[in-house]
Order: structure tokens, then sequence, then C-alpha cells
């Protein structure tokens, strides 16, 4: 190498290759994250490409494909190889290397549970330095020709290297510690720095980390969100405009449905059918709601709106005045249905299905959904429930007399970008206790009597999120701390919707939080009503608590 700074280029074709959100490109990023924090030249291999240089030109490639048995001639003067893991499986498999076998460390103390499907701590000790770090889905090396180990945990080999004609070959198995769920903890930041610099030293090369901010500590700069917040005035594919009129002609309402009241199960079954009304566009954007959900954490459909009278609105949640259709049934059941299995909940409006949300007058203030004059702050609906609903339906029968009545959410992807690597690692540790609402039983407003929980797990690219601003505490100064800044950061990335008659709004409950503006009702029959539904995507969990009614989870609580 010359005197001049190291060029770094990174290869990350391989992002092709996989599934949306893995925690592999997660990982693999952050690391390209790691190098620009600390000021190295740092370059995707195309644009490196695409004006005119070679590769041979290259101080240091990021790679996880095994470049080492292209032309030597062509070789970078440095390759640092990270080992893709295969996620869910523990059997051998060969690298990009068919002369290297890996497979994923079994560590002897795993734990399964559905927050963090491997849990493994490592002790080791490398360069006449102790590192404690932690690893997620670790690869080891055996039968690797040609190679010579340089990283040991235990009786694994973690690492690899090799020299051939002057050109130097590293090859890792940590990549997935790298995640943002774990990059900050322990030594992890500080192994991948002494990694890179004893690799870069041996080169002859002298390397001076220039930021003195760790990149755990670091927050990436975005650029300020929308100046709109208006769900509804925001283009994309958060919302979609039904066509009632076109529906009607199909045919989509004829044959009117039983009441739900009555036969639950085949409602839901009728409903569930009539999806096939739906042109493919819908169905494909339900769909990949569905699947890999969007930025704001909600579907919005309008155009759902019906000529007719509607019945004045109920003076209290478990009055059901006849309204002439079910239409709003109708929809909330199909939709359910296509995402999950529609539930009740028998402590949340005695169970029903379709519940009313009305104000009511002995309710203004509670922390309640029949309030109106407090407003209900950013929630995970239910998050104190082991059976937790994944999705949240609201169909708006009535709006508000002022219309200012705002439903607001704010998504885990969003806040995700203001918290650094050391913050969103508090945040996946059960460090935090939620209260149980007071539908289900507890005072008004008591917090901490529910369970422990993470706040954040899942895929860090994507992650799902349990929080409850009013009712959720830390267990320490800094998960109190990180709680606090989450509001803040909830608040910067809060967006809302007026529903209007007609609009049904889809609200992923796992990727996104939401609440509700305060209102002035009037009492006259004619203040906001809504219709709710929640779903669960699994409802074989909740069959040891579905006694006595088909769909009525009947979870008891101690508060």
């Amino acid at each position: 190498m010359n005197d001049r700074s190291l060029l770094i280029v990174y290869d990350n074709s391989f992002y092709n290759k996989l599934g949306r959100g893995n925690i592999s490109i997660n990982s693999f990023c952050n690391i390209i994250g790691f190098l620009k924090n600390y000021n190295f030249d740092v370059c995707n291999i195309d644009d490196h490409i695409s004006k005119g240089n070679s590769i041979s030109d290259i101080d240091i490639l990021i790679t996880t494909n095994d470049v080492s048995q292209n032309n030597i001639d062509e070789q970078p003067n440095i390759s640092i190889i990270f080992s893709l893991s295969e996620i869910y499986s523990h059997t051998e498999s060969n690298s990009m290397n068919k002369e290297i076998i890996t497979k994923n460390i079994e560590f002897k103390h795993k734990k399964y549970d559905y927050l963090n499907q491997l849990d493994g701590e490592m002790n080791i000790s490398y360069g006449g330095e102790f590192f404690h770090l932690h690893g997620n889905y670790v690869r080891q090396f055996f039968d690797y020709k040609g190679w010579q180990s340089f990283i040991n945990y235990d009786d694994f080999v973690i690492g690899l290297k090799k020299n051939e004609n002057n050109k130097k070959f590293y090859y890792l198995g940590l990549l997935n510690t790298y995640s943002s769920f774990y990059f900050a903890k322990y030594d992890n930041e500080r192994f991948l720095k002494r990694v890179i610099k004893d690799i870069i030293d041996n080169d002859k090369k002298e390397l001076h980390f220039k930021s003195e901010k760790s990149f755990s500590n670091n927050i990436k700069e975005y650029e300020k969100s929308d100046n709109i917040h208006d769900l509804s005035k925001i283009k994309g594919n958060h919302i979609i405009h039904i066509d009632n009129g076109e529906l009607i002609k199909k045919g989509f309402y004829d044959d009117p449905l039983n009441s739900p009241y009555n036969c639950l199960s085949k409602f839901l079954s009728e409903s569930f059918k009539r999806i096939t009304y739906l042109n493919q566009e819908i169905i494909e954007n339900l769909y990949n709601f569905k699947n890999y959900g969007n930025d704001y954490g909600v579907l919005l459909l309008k155009g759902l709106n019906f000529d007719g009278i509607l019945p004045p609105t109920p003076s209290h949640a478990l009055h059901y005045p006849d309204k002439g259709n079910f239409y709003g049934e109708l929809w909330l059941a199909m939709i359910s249905e296509f995402l999950g299995c529609a539930v009740g909940y028998s402590q949340e409006k005695n169970g029903n299905i379709f519940q009313n949300l009305v104000p009511s007058i002995k309710k203004e203030f509670l922390l309640s959904s029949e309030s109106s004059k407090k407003e209900l702050d950013f929630h995970t609906e239910i998050a104190f429930h082991p059976l937790m609903c994944d999705y949240v339906l609201l169909y708006c029968l009535r709006q508000d007399h002022e219309k200012n009545a705002k439903t607001f959410t704010s998504s885990a992807k969003m806040m995700l970008r203001d918290l650094s690597l050391k913050e969103i690692k508090i945040l996946s540790e059960p460090l935090f206790i939620t209260g149980i609402d007071y539908s289900y039983g507890s005072p008004n407003g008591v917090k901490g009597n529910g369970p422990l929980t993470s706040i954040l797990y899942g895929n860090p690219n994507d992650p799902y999120m349990i929080y409850d601003l009013d009712l959720m505490k830390g267990l320490n100064t800094e998960a109190e701390l990180v709680l606090d800044k989450l509001k803040k950061i909830a608040n910067k990335y809060k967006y809302w919707v007026a529903l209007e008659a007609g609009d049904l709004l889809i609200i992923d409950n796992n990727r996104c939080v939401h609440g509700r503006s305060e209102f002035i009702p009037r009492y006259d029959g004619y203040d906001r009503w809504l219709l709710r539904t929640c779903v669960l995507t699994n409802i074989k969990q909740a069959s040891s608590d579905i006694l006595e009614e088909p769909r009525i989870i009947n979870t008891r609580f101690i508060v």
C-alpha cells in the first residue's frame, strides 16, 4: 500500500438473493456504517468500477462472497469476507468456498423464546485482550483446507485467514453479531475495531480511528419527516381508494348477510368469501401489507360509505341499534379473516367481535376507548396481554361534530431512525413493565402492574414493538431515559387521520403504536361512532383461553 488514505469498497450484491428484512442485510449495513462513522473512504463496488477503476486498486474489499478463488492478479490487497448465516439451519453447509464447511454454533446455554431465537454470549481472548461478545447465529468453520484459524471461541473456529501471492483474505463467522439489536452489546464494537485494526496493521499500514464517537452511540442523519402528517393526504402504498359504486354493480352487497350478533361463525365465513369481488390490485396491496407492512404501519381504505339513514349514535357501547344493514361489519369481517382471525376479549365490550367505540359521559377522562376529553396517548393495543392482537381495525360510521377527532400513529420503522444502537440494545432487553388496562380491571392509569417485556423485538430491519406510553415504566434509570426519549421520537414521527364515514383503518399492532386525540361530544345522538375489531394471526395459541364461546379470549388477570 502507498501512503494515501485507505480505499475500502464493499460488495452488497448479496442483498438481491435474500428476502426482505433479512438480518444479514441489517448487519452488513451496520458494518459499513461503522467504517463510515470512523471516517474511512468507503464506496460501493459498482460505483468504483463504473468510474473506470479496477478491483486490484482496492485496498480492502468488504464482502460476503468468497473472492479468494478468483484470478489472483485481479484481487484487492485485502478481502474481508463475512459468512452469511443459515438462520434456521444448524446443519453443516458449504460456504462460497467449496473447501470450507460452516455450521451455526450450538450454544450450550441458548434460550429459545418468541423474543429472541438464539441468545448466545461468547468470552474470547484475542490479541492479548479479553472480549465479552454477544452472538446471534455465529458460524464456525471446519475442514478449511488452505486456511489458518485466527479467531477462536472455545473449541470453535470463527475466523480464518490466508495469504496468497501477497493478497490477504480473512473469513469471519460473526456477521449477524452486528445486527442492530446486538451491535452495542458488551464488547462487540470494540472487538470489531480491534480485528479491523489488526488486519490493516499487519499490512504495515498504521490505522487510526478518526472519530471519537463510537458507532453504537451514533444516530444517523435523516431528512426531516414529511411536512404533511395527515395520512389521507400523503400519497403512498398506505392508502387504498375503493370504488364502492363498482362493487355495488358487481353484486358485492347483494344477498344481505344475517346478523353477526346471532350467528358469528357463518357471518365471518360468508364475509371472507366476498373478498373475491375486490380487484387484484387491492388484494395484492392487502397481501403486501399483511406480509411486509409499510413505513407507516397502517393501511387506510377509503370510499366505503353508504347511502341511507344511520340511527343515532348509541349512548353506551353495549347498545347495538338497528342500522338497516351490516355493511360495516361485513368489511371488518372480510379484512380480518384475510389477515388472520377476528377475535374478541371477554373483558372488552363483553367479548364482542364488532365493538362500538362511542363516547360515554361517565368515562370522559378515563384511559378508555369510551373517553373523549382525555387524549389516549401512544400505545400498543392490550400490550400487557399474552395473546395481544396483531391488528386493530377501525371502521367509521359517523365522524365527530367538529371533525377534530384524530387517530394518530407512529411506526417502529420510523422511530428506529432516531435511536442509537446502544438505545436499540436497551429497548430490545426485558427492562420494561407495562400496565394492565382499566377495562381489564386495573385502577385507572396505574403503571407497571403488568408483565415484564422488551419494547423492540423481532427483525432489527423492521422490528416489532410493544409500547404503552401511559402505563409503561422502565426497571432502571437507563431504561427510563430511553423510554422518555422514545416518547419524543414517537411524536416526531406522528401521523394522523381524521376518520370519515366509510373509512376503514387497519393498524398493524406489532409495527406501530396508535392513539386518539381529544374531542368534544354533545350526546345528541350524532357523536362519533366507530366499529372496532381485533385480529389474531395465530388463533391456535389462544385455544386454551377460548373455552366458552368461539373466538372470545377469556384470559383472566389478577390486579
